[in-house]
């Protein structure tokens, strides 16, 4: 699985980056940019509406070999020209990436099947791990379009067909994910009786809480996606790409080493504490680099907020496997991604159409006491309620 997922998220570090420089090149509207965007984010929901709805029923292993062809649709992207129809089509596939990190409904299967594949103590280290080799080969994919451009041109391509290298990369990724699917065995399925209908049923309460939960901190990081934080750099002190792009990378990698801390902390302190006392810290200092007063600190700032912000991620995921029933893992993972962007989707436009004109460091505060309302909220309906995988450690059966 992890083969699978490291395949994934290399190419959509890849062709998150490529596909936006290949409709730069073809000098697309922003009208027609945003439609492509669009649907490929509308794609993205819909297929994670499918595993929510019917991902055990469906066939984990199916669904996630489906999924790897799909990316093979990515060819298409330099045959077409900047065709607008298809390029809307290929992205409601749901399976075109236009975001660094996955949030497809693919992911949401890993999320069910990973609990299935370890102790129940080694849960959250396991999480840990899945979204250190996403982080790492996420950065490895936007890092490789400078060598594939570089050697398309030296191959005679020039123009938007500089790109054409990168969209079958991506496409090969597919590949290699879609051997890895077919690889996995039957421990893969939920393993219990699959029924009709909604996939959730004696866990839909403590579903519909978190999926709100989730809802509010997806919404407030929507406030500050990483596009906007460049925009804010540059803008606010006039860094330059480069220089951005560095201090991203840093930031990358920083969030990537705090995964397994956060694994080693939630055995010390529980899944629910860690999310929370690291998330908090986090937003102050996300409120700080809105009023910092130059760009050595709004830089320190943001480098200490990557290594505390993404804490709450292997513990959110080890902590929502663990407090449904093995059976409602794919519909409980979908349902809470769908959630999260759904609530994401309409961040930006909050941001840029309200936010910004009344200073362009309001998003940072407001996404930041949204975020801290969100933490207060988780502690104050889940402290009491631990992981089973918890419970067992507290009563000394471990």
């Amino acid at each position: 699985m992890l083969v699978g997922k490291a395949a994934r998220a290399f190419g959509f570090g890849l062709n998150s980056v490529a596909l936006g420089l290949y409709m730069a090149e073809l000098r697309l509207s922003g009208a027609a940019i945003g439609l492509v965007l669009s649907g490929a984010l509308i794609g993205t929901m819909l297929l994670t509406l499918v595993v929510a709805l019917g991902g055990d029923r469906l066939g984990r292993r199916r669904l996630l070999a489906a999924g790897a062809l799909l990316m093979t649709l990515a060819l298409l992207i330099p045959v077409v020209r900047g065709d607008l129809l298809v390029l809307i089509l290929v992205g409601l596939t749901g399976m075109v990436a236009v975001t660094s990190n996955e949030s497809s409904g693919l992911q949401s299967i890993d999320q069910a099947v990973l609990p299935q594949t370890v102790p129940t103590r080694e849960r959250t280290a396991a999480f840990a791990l899945y979204n250190v080799v996403a982080a790492a080969f996420t950065a490895l994919g936007a890092l490789a379009i400078g060598p594939l451009t570089t050697f398309a041109e030296a191959s005679g391509l020039q123009g938007a067909d500089r790109y054409t290298l990168a969209f079958a990369a991506y496409a090969i990724t597919g590949l290699v994910a879609l051997f890895a699917a077919l690889r996995l065995d039957g421990r893969a399925e939920s393993g219990g009786p699959v029924e009709r209908g909604f996939g959730v049923r004696r866990s839909r309460g403590i579903v519909a809480r978190l999926s709100l939960l989730f809802g509010l901190d997806s919404f407030a990081g929507g406030l500050v996606v990483q596009s906007f934080l460049a925009y804010w750099f540059a803008t606010r002190f006039g860094l330059a790409p480069a220089t951005i792009g560095v201090l991203f990378f840093a930031g990358s990698l920083l969030s990537a080493g705090s995964f397994p801390v956060a694994a080693w902390l939630a055995t010390r302190i529980g899944l629910i504490n860690t999310m929370v006392f690291s998330h908090i810290p986090a937003s102050i200092l996300l409120i700080g680099m809105a009023v910092a007063p130059d760009v050595w600190l709004a830089g320190l700032l943001f480098l200490l907020r990557a290594g505390l912000s993404s804490m709450d991620i292997p513990t959110r995921q080890s902590y929502t496997m663990a407090v449904v029933d093995p059976e409602e893992r794919t519909a409980t993972a979908g349902v809470t991604s769908l959630a999260r962007s759904a609530a994401q989707a309409a961040g930006p436009v909050l941001a840029g159409a309200l936010l910004v004109p009344l200073g362009l460091g309001v998003p940072l505060i407001a996404s930041a006491v949204l975020k801290i309302s969100y933490d207060l909220g988780l502690f104050a309906l889940f402290r009491r309620r631990p992981a089973p995988g918890e419970t067992e450690r507290a009563a000394g059966r471990w």
